[in-house]
């Protein structure tokens, strides 16, 4: 789901709209998100934390769940290009380390302020599938693609228990240790699960 654009979202009066404070606000939102949880964040908080009337926060957003589903389809931005090193080591480890910045970064506490709301925000849930998830997803896809056109895995590997352990563990240990993940898990989880499991893989 695309962020709205200034000409997509329909103004309320005032003032013209001024699209260079757009993302000011959502990283005002995402930030209030992390401290406060999805509970907790209000419009007021919002506008606070960006530095803007509450009025310019109604001009863009008609609810809590609007403005924060829009914050949530804007982090689709944030995404890399699948890394092309040459093998499927290289790329695994840069596209691994960018992983843990990302849950360790303001995505990440956002993300876990939201896991709670998910499941009782259909429009919320479609824009964390549509944004981040499908990002993800996306960036992991191509680095499996291109080891496989290289010969590096086989045709039947995506899909499988062995794509799924190079982020399963990030994200495990992001979700229930409570304390940032280290870069150095990441090469470890490469170098110690996910290489080994590919190599046996080829070899049956």
């Amino acid at each position: 789901m695309p962020a709205l654009t200034p000409d997509d979202r329909p103004a309320r009066g005032g003032r013209p709209r001024d699209p260079s404070r757009d993302e000011v606000i959502r990283a005002a939102i995402l930030r209030v998100l992390a401290e406060s949880g999805y509970n907790g964040l209000t419009m007021d908080a919002v506008a606070s934390a960006a530095g803007v009337g509450k009025a310019t926060i109604y001009r863009r957003w008609r609810t809590k769940s609007d403005l924060v589903a829009d914050a949530v389809a804007e982090l689709s931005q944030l995404s890399i290009e699948a890394p092309d090193t040459g093998s499927l080591e290289g790329d695994m480890r840069l596209l691994l380390r960018w992983l843990v910045g990302a849950v360790n970064g303001p995505l990440g506490a956002a993300t876990l302020s939201l896991l709670s709301a998910l499941p009782h925000e259909p429009g919320l849930r479609e824009a964390f599938q549509n944004g981040p998830m499908t990002v993800w997803s996306t960036c992991f896809r191509h680095v499996w693609e291109r080891a496989e056109a290289r010969g590096e895995v086989g045709p039947t590997v995506m899909g499988t228990a062995v794509a799924s352990t190079a982020s399963s563990p990030i994200l495990q240990r992001w979700l229930f240790s409570g304390e940032p993940v280290p870069e150095a898990f990441a090469d470890e989880v490469l170098s110690d699960v996910v290489m080994p499991l590919v190599a046996a893989r080829r070899a049956a």
